[in-house]
């Protein structure tokens, strides 16, 4: 009998802890990008980019095209002011989608063909602005301008940008394709852009309203 009841209090505060980790998971909305340039792949690796690193920080995503949906069905729509949504927006569709925090911003590219040495070679560099709202404090608690990433750097300085990256840089050949090339920038450019973030978020021990 004794076994009994020690095993279901062990069961029971098991599911509490669950409940518990289940509440004090932060959900986050990834909202549409706005995109300059660049292909469909690229745009996607940006996105996926952009999760990884939240999910490593252990934060839990909302499904992206729920919230694609979500954000183009809103009424009335959300309105942009220099380019950024109006927080007030913001504010309703994160209520909308249930998210604690909203991440959005702006990535273009530039790609090229540059002559090197006897064959030319293909360069592309990535900008981005990125902006995190948290729905909790009602408040932008981060942002980050003209963030560049340059697909050719060199692997000996970018360790920082691959330990908030998480996953491995996209691998580029000399004269390759272009999409590779912008993947790559872009996850550069989103390793810096979210680097100080990340730094931030190490000093304080979770969960932390960033």
């Amino acid at each position: 009998m004794t076994v009994l009841r020690l095993s279901s209090l062990a069961a029971a505060c098991g599911l509490l802890a669950s409940v518990c980790c289940a509440q004090g998971q932060r959900l986050v909305a990834i909202c549409p990008w706005t995109f300059e340039d660049g292909n469909r792949t690229s745009r996607d690796k940006a996105i996926e980019t952009i999760h990884n690193v939240f999910e490593h920080n252990g934060y839990v995503i909302l499904p992206q095209e729920r919230m694609d949906r979500r954000f183009e069905s809103i009424q009335p729509a959300v309105a942009f002011r220099r380019g950024v949504p109006v927080l007030e927006d913001l504010d309703r569709y994160a209520r909308d989608v249930e998210a604690d925090m909203v991440v959005f911003g702006r990535a273009s590219w530039h790609t090229r063909s540059i002559w090197v040495g006897t064959g030319p070679k293909t360069v592309s560099t990535a900008m981005v602005d990125i902006y995190i709202y948290n729905a909790r404090l009602g408040r932008l608690t981060y942002e980050r301008h003209d963030s560049e990433g340059r697909s050719d750097e060199k692997e000996s300085a970018l360790k920082d940008i691959a330990d908030v990256l998480i996953t491995p840089l996209i691998t580029v050949v000399s004269g390759g394709p272009a999409t590779p090339r912008e993947q790559r920038a872009v996850q550069i450019a989103l390793g810096r852009a979210l680097a100080p973030w990340v730094q931030r978020r190490s000093h304080y021990p979770y969960p932390r309203s960033l």
